[in-house]
């Protein structure tokens, strides 16, 4: 089951074709959607990178070129890449002017302005079942903090106490109920008079609003736009030697107990510590990877040693392998992870783990035994690597 926005609602988020107030302009083509920005022919050389910054802390941005517009589905990766039930529908649009993407996944995408004197963040996301009357629920003031009430496809409200603005879009054109959700949160608004700071909420939505309205586009993707497009991922990390985790998106054919599923590897979601990526057959079925660098791995964290399977791989590290999952002593989701590096000193050291999951679960997958997994691992772990 998707995610709600009213959870979204309750988060701390740091987190862009003609389109009318009636309804946006539909599309039907091959990824990646006809207009939509893309990168060079030298993609196969390119990264999907993300850099350090000085306004937030601990977080990090993509390069421009790793998110050139906003695309996002209001299907999760289940119904997109592993059954092949609904139709790949995804609604794109502009970045917005001057700000940088923090983090995206297969149905939101955070954007951060780095302008520490302009500081701000919004939240796009997409969902298949929402009401404006729901979403409106949330608005204290309607006489004075409600712009649109949903009449025409949008509804939209300002929250000046927490410096927020949201609005609400139709994508009937994909689903009846489907929704497009944006939150903009401005800061240092506290020193402000409460009419001031309701004056800046309804420009920088209005205008916003005015912006998505010119400019989004419902449209029909077989693949997911990053699915041979870019080379890997380069991810930004102050623990790390070189200060940077890169992994190479392998072709992989797995050892499974059914033969003949493989592909190439594919990220859809991309933030600071981590990437989620698949490899989809015929939007059928999947193998789900989660991959993490941190000081905490679920490998090693509260087990013990019995539970874990050690190898060495061609890559000439040594791997922890815990199996989450299993049928029949056959494994489907297993975690695996080695230490990368160390970070603090003294008392304070910690190892830095590469943490890796596969996850079949979805497709009814299964690895007859760790062997067979450690020998897909094996081609995984040889795709990372550092670089300055």
């Amino acid at each position: 089951m998707k995610k709600t926005i009213a959870m979204l609602l309750g988060l701390v988020l740091l987190f862009c074709a003609v389109f009318t107030v009636a309804g946006a302009a539909t599309e039907e083509t091959k990824a990646p959607a006809e207009g939509a920005e893309t990168p060079a022919e030298d993609a196969g050389l390119r990264y999907i990178e993300s850099e350090d910054q000085d306004v937030y802390i601990s977080a990090t941005v993509l390069t421009e070129d790793s998110y050139p517009q906003v695309c996002i589905s209001p299907y999760g990766s289940y119904d997109l890449f592993s059954r092949n039930k609904k139709d790949p529908w995804y609604v794109t649009f502009p970045v917005p002017e001057g700000l940088r993407c923090e983090s995206f996944g297969v149905e939101n995408a955070n954007f951060l302005s780095l302008d520490a004197n302009n500081a701000y963040e919004v939240f796009y996301q997409a969902t298949d079942r929402y009401s404006y009357e729901d979403f409106l629920l949330d608005c204290e003031d309607k006489e004075n903090n409600m712009l649109l009430d949903g009449s025409d496809k949008v509804a939209a409200y300002i929250s000046p106490d927490s410096g927020r603005a949201r609005a609400l879009f139709g994508l009937d054109e994909i689903q009846e109920g489907a929704k497009l959700y944006v939150q903009i949160h401005v800061q240092h608004l506290n020193k402000k008079e409460d009419a001031e700071k309701a004056e800046i909420l309804k420009k920088v939505l209005s205008d916003e609003i005015a912006r998505i309205q010119g400019s989004m586009k419902c449209v029909k993707m077989d693949k997911f736009w990053t699915d041979g497009t870019y080379k890997g991922v380069k991810l930004y990390n102050r623990s790390l030697p070189g200060n940077y985790l890169v992994m190479d998106m392998p072709e992989i054919t797995f050892h499974f107990t059914e033969e003949g599923f493989g592909g190439q590897v594919f990220p859809v979601d991309v933030d600071g510590t981590s990437v989620k990526a698949y490899v989809c057959k015929d939007r059928e079925k999947s193998v789900e990877f989660s991959i993490t660098a941190d000081t905490y791995s679920y490998v090693y964290y509260n087990r013990d040693e019995a539970e874990i399977t050690k190898v060495t791989l061609s890559d000439g590290n040594e791997w922890g392998i815990y199996v989450a999952n299993e049928k029949d002593g056959q494994p489907y989701s297993v975690h695996a992870a080695r230490v990368l590096t160390t970070t603090g000193s003294g008392d304070d050291a910690k190892p830095v783990y590469l943490t890796v999951q596969m996850n079949a679960s979805s497709s009814g997958l299964y690895w007859a035994d760790v062997d067979a997994f450690a020998k897909d691992l094996d081609v995984i772990a040889q795709s990372f690597g550092t670089a300055e």
